[in-house]
C-alpha cells in the first residue's frame, strides 16, 4: 500500500491561494457598489486600490489597504490609506455621514467644535483644525472632509456644500465618505431605503386636487440687500416632491428691488426661509423688517395672513446652532416629510417634525437635541421607516391648514397658482351668493305684502276709493 504525505497548508499559501483565484477580493476585500442619481463622483475597483473621481472638481483620490502605497498608476491626485483611522472636518454634512455609518468615534478634530450637534460626539475631546491653507499642520488625522478640494493639501477631501444637486445626489455621497472606511455595502444599504422612502412619499403626493404654492426664499444683508427666490434643484426638488407648484408670476430681474420680490411671492400659501436671522426670540419681527412688510397681519397677502413661514433650524444644539446642515442633508427622506407635514397635514398626522421651525408662531419654539429625542444607542439617523405607496391622498384642500386659516390674497394675487387664489375665489363666490339671496328674500316679501294689502282693501272698501297710502294699517 502507498501512502501519499499530506504538507501543512501555511496562512501565506491560502492567501497566495485566494489571490490568484479572486485577485479583486484578494488583497482588500473592495466591494463593488452601483450610483443611482448622478451625484457626481464615481468610484472603481481595481484588484489591490479604489479610485474615487470627483467629477465635480475633477480630483481622483486613490485608496489602498495593502501597506505599500501603489506605484504605478496614473493619474491620481492623492492617495489614502483605508480604513482611516481619524478624520477631521470643515463642512457639518462629513459628522452627519459618520454617524450615519457608525463611525463617529474617529472624528477627532473639526474647524469648530462647538459647533457640532451631535450629542454622541464628546466635543471637548475633538481638536481644532488650524486655519485651512496648503501647509497648515494637521498631520494628525488620515482625512479632513471641506467644502474645498485643497484646503489641507494633501489629506483635503471635498464633499458638496451647495445646493446645486438634488436631496438624493447629495445623500447619495455618504457612498463616497464610505469607501474611506471599506464600509460601502453599509452605506449603500442605507441609501436604497432612503431613497425608497423618498421617491414613495414623492410619488403619494402626486395626487393632490388643490396643490399648494409655496416658495423658497432668502435675505442678504450687504450694502445693497437683496432678495431671493430660491431655485436650487435641493429646494426645487423638495417643493415638487410635497406635491407643491412655486412658478414665480415674474422673474426678479433687480434682486436689489424690494417691491417686485413682494409682488412675485404675494402669491404664495407657503414660505420657506433660510436667511441669516440674529435675533433670537424675535426673529419673526427681524423677518417682517428685512423684506419690508409693516402691516402683515392685514396685507392680503395669504402667507402673511396665515403666518405660514417656516425654517430649518428648529432642531439645534444647546448653543443654538441648527443641526439641519449636519444631519439634514444625510436624511431627505425626513426633510421631505417635514415640509410635507407643513403643506398637507393630514398626509399622515402622526409624524413628528424633525427640523422645520414654524417662524410665524407667537413663541419661536425649538427643540434642543438631547436623549429624550436622540438615542445614540439606537440612532434614528440611520433609521428608515418604509413607506406604503398610495394614490388616494388627495390633499387638504377642505380643511383649515395646520397653523389657521389661510386668509385672502388681495389684487391678481388672488387669481395666483395656488390654494390661496381658489379659496379666495370661493370665498368671494359665496358672498355673492348670500347677497342675491338676501336681495331675493326682501322682494319676495315686499310682494307678498303688497298682495296682502291689495286683497284686505278689495274686501272693506271694494275696488275703488282707497287711497294705498292708508293700506299701511293693512300690513
Amino acid at each position: 500500500m502507498r501512502f501519499s504525505i499530506v504538507h501543512p497548508v501555511t496562512t501565506a499559501a491560502v492567501v497566495a491561494l485566494l489571490h490568484t483565484a479572486n485577485p479583486v477580493l484578494a488583497a482588500c476585500g473592495f466591494d463593488k457598489v452601483a450610483l443611482i442619481t448622478d451625484p457626481g463622483f464615481s468610484i472603481t475597483i481595481n484588484s489591490d486600490y479604489k479610485v474615487l473621481e470627483d467629477t465635480t472638481a475633477k480630483v481622483k483620490y486613490g485608496l489602498y489597504c495593502d501597506d505599500t502605497q501603489p506605484s504605478d498608476v496614473a493619474g491620481i491626485d492623492r492617495w489614502f490609506k483605508v480604513p482611516v483611522e481619524s478624520v477631521g472636518l470643515r463642512i457639518p454634512m462629513a459628522s452627519g455621514f459618520l454617524e450615519a455609518l457608525g463611525h463617529s468615534d474617529k472624528l477627532i478634530a473639526a474647524e469648530s467644535p462647538g459647533n457640532l450637534t451631535n450629542i454622541c460626539l464628546d466635543t471637548s475631546k475633538i481638536q481644532t483644525l488650524e486655519p485651512a491653507s496648503t501647509t497648515s499642520n494637521n498631520s494628525n488625522v488620515d482625512v479632513i472632509f471641506s467644502a474645498d478640494e485643497g484646503s489641507d493639501s494633501n489629506i483635503s477631501v471635498r464633499l458638496p456644500s451647495n445646493d446645486a444637486l438634488t436631496p438624493l445626489q447629495k445623500a447619495e455621497w455618504i457612498k463616497f465618505v464610505a469607501a474611506f472606511f471599506n464600509e460601502e455595502k453599509t452605506a449603500d444599504s442605507l441609501f436604497s431605503g432612503i431613497a425608497d422612502a423618498y421617491n414613495c412619499h414623492w410619488g403619494n403626493l402626486q395626487h393632490l386636487k388643490d396643490a399648494p404654492h409655496a416658495y423658497w426664499v432668502q435675505y442678504t444683508d450687504s450694502a445693497t440687500p437683496s432678495y431671493s427666490i430660491i431655485d436650487s434643484a435641493y429646494q426645487k426638488d423638495l417643493l415638487a416632491g410635497a406635491g407643491a407648484t412655486n412658478d414665480t408670476r415674474a422673474a426678479l430681474k433687480d434682486s436689489s428691488d424690494q417691491s417686485a420680490f413682494q409682488d412675485a411671492v404675494k402669491d404664495a400659501d407657503f414660505v420657506f426661509d433660510q436667511t441669516e436671522l440674529h435675533n433670537k426670540g424675535q426673529r419673526a419681527t427681524e423677518w417682517y423688517s428685512n423684506f419690508g412688510y409693516k402691516n402683515p397681519k392685514n396685507s392680503g397677502v395669504a402667507f402673511l395672513t396665515s403666518r405660514d413661514i417656516w425654517r430649518t433650524d428648529g432642531y439645534t444644539n444647546k448653543a443654538g446652532v441648527s443641526n439641519f446642515a449636519e444631519f439634514g442633508y444625510v436624511r431627505p427622506d425626513l426633510v421631505l416629510q417635514d415640509i410635507i407635514s407643513v403643506l398637507e397635514p393630514k398626509y399622515d398626522s402622526d409624524y413628528s417634525r424633525h427640523w422645520l421651525l414654524w417662524l410665524g408662531g407667537t413663541n419661536e419654539i425649538t427643540t434642543v437635541i438631547s436623549p429624550d429625542n436622540y438615542d445614540c444607542a439606537k440612532p434614528w439617523i440611520s433609521t428608515v421607516d418604509k413607506c406604503s405607496a398610495r394614490t388616494d391622498f388627495t390633499g387638504d384642500s377642505d380643511s383649515d391648514n395646520s397653523n389657521g386659516d389661510a386668509g385672502n390674497s388681495d389684487g391678481d394675487s388672488g387669481s395666483g397658482s395656488g390654494r390661496a387664489g381658489k379659496i379666495a375665489g370661493g370665498v368671494i363666490g359665496a358672498a355673492v351668493f348670500v347677497a342675491l339671496v338676501i336681495v331675493a328674500l326682501h322682494y319676495y316679501n315686499r310682494h307678498r305684502r303688497n298682495v296682502r294689502i291689495q286683497a284686505l282693501a278689495q274686501a272693506e272698501y271694494g275696488t275703488e276709493g282707497i287711497d294705498l297710502r292708508d293700506t299701511r294699517r293693512f300690513s
